[in-house]
Parts: C-alpha cells; structure tokens; sequence
C-alpha cells in the first residue's frame, strides 16, 4: 500500500473520531441550550444531526473501503509470491482469506451511503431524471430513512424533549400492551357484525372482477408465461453449469499444480520466444531448448460447451432472467459480475485453465524483440516474465476458486435437501 493510501485512511479515521467528540459542540454553535424549546428549534437540530450522521457514515464507509483494499493487496502480494515459490497451499489460503475479507466488508458496509456512476452522457441523465411522483417518493423514504429517524430522536433529547422519567413511558407502554392483550372491546358487537363481514367478503371478488377478466390482465399473462420460459431457461442453463464444473474442476486443479512447478521453464520458453540472441546469452549455461509442445497439460474437449453456456446466460434475451437468479446468491452473483465476460470466449477459457491450447497462445501473444540483449537485460525481463506468469496464475486460481464457491452455491440452491425431501414426502398427499 503506497503513503499516501495509508494518510488518507489515517485521516479518515481522525474525522470520524473528531465528529464524536465534537458532537455537542456542533449543535451549541448552532443553537444555544438556552433557547425555547421550539419547532424551529427542533427541525433545524435534526437537520444538524442528520447531516453530521450521514458525514459520520460517509467517513466510516470510505475507511472500511479503504482498509478492505490495503488488506486485500497485501494478501493478493503475499499469494503472487507463493505463487512464485510453489507454496500452493498458501496461495489458496490468501485467496480464501480475500474472500471472506469482501464478505466481511459487505457486512459491515450499511448500505446507507451511495456512490454515483459519474454519468456523462448528458442525453441519459436527461431522460432519466427522476418524476414529480418519484421525487415525492424519494423525500418521503428520506424523512423515514433509520438515520433522520435517529437525528430526529437525538434532537428531542438535546433540546429535552423526550427527558422525563423513563419509567412514565415504560408505565404508559405496559397499560397499552395490557389493554391489549385483556382485549377490552364488546365482544358482542364483534358478533353482531359478522353478518356484514360476511357480506363484505362476498362482494369482495365483484371488486376484483374487472381486473382478472380485462384485457390488461390478458396482456400480463402473456408476458408472464413467456417470462416464466425464459427464466425456466436460465434454471437449466445453470444446472448444466453446475454438472460442467463438477465434471472438469479437478483436471483444472491438475493443471494449475503442474504449471505452478513448471513456471520457471516456461519462463525460460516465453524469454526464448522474446529474445533473438537468447541461445547466445546462456551458451554457458546448461539449457535444451524446450516448446509448449513438450509440456502434459491436460486438454479439456468441451470448452466450447461452458462458451455456450456462458454466452446462452449473458444473451440479451436471457440476461435479465440471468440477473434475477444470479443476484439471490453471493458466489453466483460474483462469477456472473466478475467472470461471466471472460468466460465467453473459448482462447480465454483455454489460457484461464492452462490447456496446452492455451499456453500455445500465451506464447504466440509475447512480443518478440528484433534487437539483442544484454546478460544484465535478459536478466530482467526473467524477472518481469516471473512475475507476470506468478500474478497471472494467482488471478486465474482466483478465479478458479470462484468456480468452487459457485459449484457449492448452486448444488444446493437447484436441489433439494435429504431433509427438504422428507418433508416434502411427508406433507405430500400422493401414496
């Protein structure tokens, strides 16, 4: 993490810190204690709360989101150089430790503060402006929004409001629960107006006739029924996902494992593609000059099958269906946002699970250079070659745990529970 990272989270972190402490001075300043208690009074300190509150939760986002990236580049550092020195278990901790790091994050986050886009499409925000009837809307869940409603509190007590005895409200709240649950009403009347609940409830259905039998109704059902086909669709899709990862993830694994002992010959492979005097360089040096070919990476033959899938689900016709499923879970929802735009392409595929295919075409994607090296330059491009090669298989490890995390998420969101099943059998009316 650079200095300046580090300063601005410090200075966060004074901020929040200094907004605490300075709580009461904030609100003397803008409005003395010796003041009537009035409704101006009242509205203007909850404004003050409000805004000094949501300052606070700004401050508290940005820390946590300013933490969660420092700690998540030192593990993702710390994973690359095992990775580098064939320490494959550590790796897999680190990259497990990133992703219960964004759980955490997630939940600590309140989901209070929102960022915008940085839209600059001035047609788009133009038309996307916001109604009179949405404006209302807004304002409306605003002035009900848990932190006004907490400002609002805080102001009744700061201007003594609500500081009487504690234990007048606790009485006045156990005599309205009593009153409640004693039921006192006239049992009688409740039965002498049956008759008209009854009638209610007959003409109820009339209410709703126009609506099930209109033609609104019709359209809406067409939609419906096509948008349940689709979604049906994506169901499917997902399934064979499932079977696709679970058929292949351990010849995945395989080659991850081979490639992560062999990184420092194909290092050797990609400098001998780059460097035209190469051989020259390292004629002292014991050295065969070795291809891709040479190399028993595991082929997968249907790659093209997870291309279909992938583009199938990322369709325009499915993708809003894609989304909706996607979204009830985490691990689904963070293949389908993260990985689902590389997963569309089968030369992509190939190199992500280091196939003999794909490392072919990391070799053909070096540049080669037309002019000699010196020892000292051969060196450090090894060193580059190093560790681009590490970084690139730790991001595709990721990546492969993110295809585990899914496997596991979808396996027990499409099928039912041994446990789910019995009540199911119990409950069913079938023999």
């Amino acid at each position: 993490m650079k200095f300046s990272k580090i300063f601005k989270i410090i200075l966060l972190l004074i901020g929040l810190v200094l907004s605490l402490v300075f709580w009461e001075i904030i609100v003397n300043l803008a409005v003395s204690t010796n003041m009537e208690v009035s409704q101006g009074n009242l509205y203007l300190l909850t404004i003050i709360f409000w805004l000094e509150i949501l300052f606070l939760l700004v401050i508290y986002d940005l820390v946590i989101i300013e933490l969660y990236s420092g700690i998540s580049y030192y593990l993702s550092k710390l994973g690359q150089l095992a990775v580098r020195t064939k320490k494959i278990r550590i790796a897999l901790y680190t990259i497990r430790l990133n992703y219960y790091l964004l759980r955490l994050t997630r939940l600590l986050r309140l989901g209070w503060v929102t960022y915008g886009g940085g839209e600059k499409n001035s047609v788009w925000i133009g038309l996307s402006k916001s109604s009179l009837s949405q404006l209302l809307l807004n304002i409306f869940r605003t002035v009900l929004s848990l932190p006004m409603l907490l400002a609002f509190f805080v102001a009744c007590f700061s201007l003594k409001i609500l500081r009487g005895d504690i234990t007048q409200y606790l009485s006045k709240l156990q005599e309205f629960i009593k009153d409640i649950l004693q039921l006192k009403v006239n049992i009688g009347d409740i039965f002498s107006r049956l008759p008209a609940l009854v009638a209610l409830i007959t003409i109820l259905p009339t209410a709703f006739f126009f609506y099930f039998y209109s033609q609104k109704r019709d359209v809406r059902k067409i939609i419906d029924n096509e948008n349940s086909q689709y979604f049906k669709e994506v169901v499917l899709l997902y399934e064979r996902l499932l079977i696709w990862i679970d058929y292949h993830i351990y010849q995945i694994s395989e080659n991850f494992d081979y490639v992560i002992n062999c990184q420092d010959s194909i290092v050797e492979i990609f400098l001998e593609k780059k460097t035209s005097n190469y051989m020259s360089l390292i004629s002292g040096a014991y050295y065969i000059s070795r291809s891709v070919e040479d190399f028993i990476f595991i082929e997968i033959d249907d790659v093209n099958e997870l291309q279909e899938i992938i583009t199938k689900l990322s369709s325009d016709s499915l993708k809003r269906f894609t989304q909706m499923f996607s979204v009830k879970r985490f691990d689904i929802w963070y293949l389908y946002f993260w990985d689902f735009h590389l997963l569309n392409k089968a030369d992509k595929i190939e190199e992500s699970f280091y196939t003999k295919k794909g490392m072919i075409s990391k070799l053909d994607n070096r540049r080669t250079y037309s002019r000699d090296f010196t020892q000292k330059q051969l060196e450090k491009e090894r060193k580059d070659e190093q560790f681009l090669l590490s970084c690139s298989i730790y991001d595709d490890l990721e990546l492969l745990y993110r295809l585990k995390r899914t496997s596991n998420s979808l396996r027990t969101y499409l099928y039912s529970s041994r446990m789910e099943r019995l009540i199911l059998k119990a409950l069913s009316k079938d023999k």
